[in-house]
């Protein structure tokens, strides 16, 4: 008799927060704050692509703001690319300008978020962009001024937006 793979703990805890109501889940997010591992951030995360309750969504996002481990960007950042198209996108952008995680290796990412038709995650992804900007070496702003031009050529709804980031990398060259 051929017996079933034991799940992992990713698993059961994906299960765990698929399964759980709203308030279980915000009661075990203060927890996991203090005890969390590392497994569970992408599952939090998605959360934000759930259709889980607004209030809900602040508490993933505010634990997510509080992340120390440099290594949770990399995880954050797959996810964006994962869930760029959702309209949801704009709550994880906005932990990366929240966080003090380093998104500048990304820069580029929030480069092309920023030309985004949806007006609230290109604001969210210009805000990361600036506050990335000293930690960029002049090569890496000049590039970053050229891709922006691309994109705020492109851009419709957002384009005074990219006017005034391709200003701000102006100030800074």
């Amino acid at each position: 008799m051929e017996s079933k793979p034991t799940p992992s703990k990713e698993e059961l805890f994906r299960k765990s927060l698929e399964n759980g109501s709203d308030e279980y889940i915000i009661s075990i997010l203060s927890e996991l704050r203090e005890e969390g591992e590392g497994y569970m951030v992408a599952p939090i995360a998605e959360l934000l692509f759930s259709d889980k309750d607004e209030r809900l969504k602040n508490e993933v996002v505010n634990l997510l703001v509080d992340l120390k481990n440099q290594s949770y960007a990399e995880t954050i950042v797959q996810l964006i690319k994962k869930h760029r198209n959702s309209k949801d996108i704009y709550r994880l952008v906005s932990v990366c300008w929240q966080s003090r995680l380093n998104f500048a290796p990304h820069v580029d990412l929030f480069m092309e978020l920023a030309g985004n038709d949806d007006y609230q995650t290109a604001l969210e992804a210009i805000t990361v962009v600036e506050n990335l900007l000293d930690s960029l070496d002049n090569d890496t702003l000049v590039k970053l001024k050229q891709k922006g031009e691309v994109i705020c050529n492109n851009a419709s709804r957002t384009k005074p937006l990219m006017e005034n980031l391709l200003s701000y990398i102006d100030e800074r060259l």
